[in-house]
């Protein structure tokens, strides 16, 4: 459903995950929101075994 790529914040110096909606989800808007949603919870939890979110961010169309 989406690509996870290991990368690093630059400003903070760090190491994080980006998680990458393919393109043709990205455009179907039923898919958007679910990730949107995914992405909100996810961000509301505080454990050590989840994945902390710092951020949400859309790509601009070409």
């Amino acid at each position: 459903m989406s690509q996870v790529w290991r990368a690093t914040d630059t400003q903070l110096g760090r190491e994080v995950a980006l998680k990458i909606l393919p393109d043709a989800f990205a455009a179907d808007p039923d898919r958007l929101a679910r990730f949107k949603r995914e992405a909100q919870i996810l961000a509301s939890l505080n454990h050590p075994n989840i994945a902390a979110i710092y951020g949400i961010e859309e790509a601009a169309k070409p």
